[in-house]
């Protein structure tokens, strides 16, 4: 992480606080990527960044999971992300994470 992605970075996690940590700690339950790893060290951080710079753009979790989606075939090629149905999971628990963080 540069010094630019870096202040991106925690200014994301000041914005959305509890949120932030949430989706982390999804996207490593779900651990979409088969990342080796028994506990969350942040690995998904760059892709929740990316996530969570778009999220008030989706509507639901049908686009949600697409903006999900999107943000891993960029990060790790579509050759290697899976399908989208892959992401069912981890984006139903966000999208209920995310309006929770709204409704406050």
């Amino acid at each position: 992480m540069d010094g630019e992605e870096r202040e991106q970075h925690r200014q994301l996690q000041k914005e959305y606080g509890s949120l932030y940590r949430a989706v982390s700690d999804i996207l490593f339950q779900h651990n979409v990527m088969d990342l080796d790893g028994k506990h969350n060290t942040g690995d998904y951080d760059p892709e929740v960044d990316l996530l969570l710079l778009r999220i008030r753009e989706a509507e639901d979790c049908e686009s949600l999971k697409a903006m999900l989606y999107q943000v891993f075939r960029n990060a790790f090629g579509a050759e290697n992300c899976g399908t989208p149905d892959r992401y069912d999971g981890a984006a139903a628990e966000i999208w209920k994470a995310y309006e929770r963080h709204r409704n406050k």
